[in-house]
């Protein structure tokens, strides 16, 4: 079959970042490819040939998903060209790897991929990275998706040369005025829309910097989201539900997130060797899945209680279910908790905006959990700063726009504080 190694060019020194080469011995052949990607020795595991997972090269996942992905290529590149019985030579391999990751350099511009073409194998290289959700994942395909319904529906050349102003303002014309989306969503598809331009202007692809202007951009409006108090969160906590295994998995499950602030990727996947001691305080040291973000939380009582009352030496929580399931049974829930304050739900939809009557319990989702955690923290008088650490906000302004504090709650907040006394 042959055998694919990767080896760094440089080994001197370990703190100097050094290119990453793919090795191919073949029937007595063999070929070299440059990956382009480059790592500090220190960094990588020469037994394993990939990059060690740790806190301080939080890109391990990435890194190792792509050559994961080159050594698949080269292999089957190889196994095509003996089953057409030929031996492959340097230039096959060499172009299948340059095709595969649009780094070839091509005479003819007729053979660069498409808009559309590059963004399906973008979904397709990240659907083979742990770094990316499966919800971010599904934002991907349904806005590639909902692309493909407009080129059909509208006749529409959707290319790199082609998304400029004008797309700009037909499509979100069509996603208002035919779709009837909300504002809120047509601006994540945008922003899908923009981030998969960023990455082909990055790649050498496209060279159109329309999608740059400030006009290609659909302003988010504020949503109206909920928190549970503290208050809330300790009566959730003490709900009986002794006769209800299912729910009482999930109530325990949320309440590991609120008083974590971890995402529902993170809060369900928490094990016995991501608990650590630090200066006699027990934390969570764990990486994010989205971000690749490494976090350290200290242990609230109430999930120290969870972790002991689940722990069989191999796990210290509930078996997990899908977010969608757990966003049904969390309004389940809340209704049996009876959280049934009145909230006025207002967003647009069609570029109308809609005004909508809700209780309290219908609007919590996994991701209240997350923001009851910064809300509550911040009112407790913890500093901003220590709560964006977990969070990951990077600016206090998107971290105030997160938290939901009203008017009445920020001045008795600030009524406590010592220049009122």
């Amino acid at each position: 079959m042959g055998n694919v190694r990767f080896n760094l060019k440089e080994l001197d020194d370990s703190n100097k970042d050094t290119l990453i080469h793919l090795i191919f011995r073949y029937k007595g052949k063999r070929f070299k490819y440059s990956t382009g990607q480059k790592i500090k020795p220190k960094f990588w595991n020469s037994t394993k040939q990939r990059a060690k997972s740790t806190r301080q090269y939080p890109q391990s996942s990435e890194l190792n998903a792509l050559l994961d992905k080159l050594e698949n290529i080269t292999l089957t590149t190889y196994r095509q060209c003996i089953n057409d019985g030929i031996l492959p030579n340097s230039e096959d391999l060499k172009s299948a790897l340059d095709v595969a990751t649009f780094r070839e350099v091509l005479k003819e511009k007729s053979k660069l991929p498409t808009f559309l073409e590059f963004f399906i194998h973008l979904i397709e290289e990240r659907e083979k990275s742990p770094k990316y959700t499966k919800g971010t994942l599904k934002v991907y395909r349904t806005t590639y998706n909902h692309l493909l319904d407009y080129r059909q529906r509208k006749f529409k050349n959707l290319d790199f040369d082609t998304i400029d102003l004008n797309f700009f303002q037909t499509y979100t014309t069509y996603l208002f005025n035919e779709k009837q989306f909300s504002t809120n969503y047509v601006n994540k598809l945008f922003t899908t829309i923009k981030t998969v331009l960023n990455e082909a202007t990055e790649r050498g692809i496209n060279k159109n910097m329309a999608y740059k202007s400030k006009k290609f951009r659909v302003p988010k409006e504020e949503a109206k989201n909920i928190y549970l108090t503290l208050a809330e969160l300790k009566e959730l906590h003490q709900l009986d539900l002794s006769n209800n295994n299912r729910l009482e998995r999930v109530r325990d499950l949320f309440l590991v997130g609120c008083f974590t602030g971890l995402r529902f990727s993170d809060f369900t996947n928490i094990r016995p060797e991501h608990i650590q001691e630090v200066d006699g305080v027990k934390v969570i040291d764990i990486v994010t899945q989205k971000t690749q973000h490494p976090v350290t939380i200290p242990i609230h009582p109430i999930v120290e209680a969870i972790f002991k009352k689940y722990d069989d030496g191999k796990v210290i929580l509930p078996r997990t279910i899908s977010n969608q399931k757990m966003n049904q049974y969390l309004k389940e829930l809340g209704a049996l908790a009876e959280f049934k304050e009145e909230v006025i739900d207002s967003k647009s939809i069609g570029g109308k905006r809609i005004e909508e009557k809700k209780v309290k319990y219908e609007m919590i989702s996994t991701h209240t959990a997350r923001r009851s955690f910064a809300t509550n923290a911040y009112k407790s008088g913890i500093p901003s700063t220590s709560i964006m650490k977990i969070t990951g906000h990077t600016t206090e302004t998107s971290f105030m726009k997160y938290i939901k504090i009203n008017n009445e709650e920020n001045a008795v907040l600030m009524a406590k504080n010592p220049f009122f006394n």
